[in-house]
């Protein structure tokens, strides 16, 4: 074999260790629907509640952009039928929009607060319409640490887990009103899940055709 092979051999078993590396997304799109609540899960298909589903025709939708590399989410939250003075400031860190993280596998579910949008949100994230309200903020970390009071093990599922929480289609945003008693407070709710498929970085067409020049140029020299 010659020591041109040799060369573009060793070259490409170091791109098949870093492929893994280059083909992971830096931003993946969520999405959900948001509709009346019950205690235990926001398709009353899926679980059936003894106190019934909340009496509500509010709606909303949400919009997620999760960055698995800065460990960040942009969130849209559009909502219809439910006033800004509606919302009620309610969990560890008595705020009114919350993402839960349902049981695994039961979508369905309830479950505990695992990322808080809205306790350190400004009044410019939120504005009214004659409708309902809408919520925007960018940069939302996803850390544990910057949760504040959604620390525990029960709540936010860890920093090596919450990525995978994100994309399972468990995980629910949770709008609390001071409308219904005993759900708790949750008027409107939906999961939300990957939408769009996840694109590869720009560098690894170029890094595929390169092989290919490299393979050609061993063949003519081997």
């Amino acid at each position: 074999m010659s020591y041109t092979r040799k060369s573009v051999l060793k070259v490409l078993a170091l791109c098949a260790v870093m492929l893994p590396l280059t083909t992971q997304a830096a931003v993946i799109k969520l999405a959900g629907m948001l509709s009346a609540a019950n205690q235990n899960g926001s398709d009353p298909a899926l679980v059936t509640d003894p106190n019934g589903v909340v009496a509500t025709f509010a709606k909303g939708g949400i919009t997620l952009q999760l960055d698995d590399v800065a460990k960040t989410l942009d969130i849209q939250l559009k909502v219809a039928g439910i006033k800004l003075t509606d919302l009620k400031d309610f969990g560890p860190n008595a705020s009114p929009i919350h993402l839960h993280n349902a049981a695994p596998g039961s979508p369905g579910n309830f479950g505990p607060i695992a990322i808080d949008p809205t306790y350190n949100a400004s009044p410019s994230d939120f504005s009214s319409n004659p409708v309902g309200f809408t919520f925007k903020r960018n940069g939302v970390s996803i850390l544990a640490a910057d949760q504040k009071n959604v620390t525990a093990p029960d709540m936010h599922p860890g920093d090596d887990k919450i990525i995978d929480a994100l994309l399972s289609g468990n995980m629910f945003v949770a709008v609390h009103t001071n409308k219904p008693e005993g759900f708790p407070f949750v008027e409107i709710r939906g999961n939300f899940k990957p939408v769009s498929a996840v694109p590869l970085p720009a560098a690894l067409p170029l890094l595929g055709s390169g092989l290919i020049g490299l393979l050609a140029v061993a063949r003519r020299r081997g």
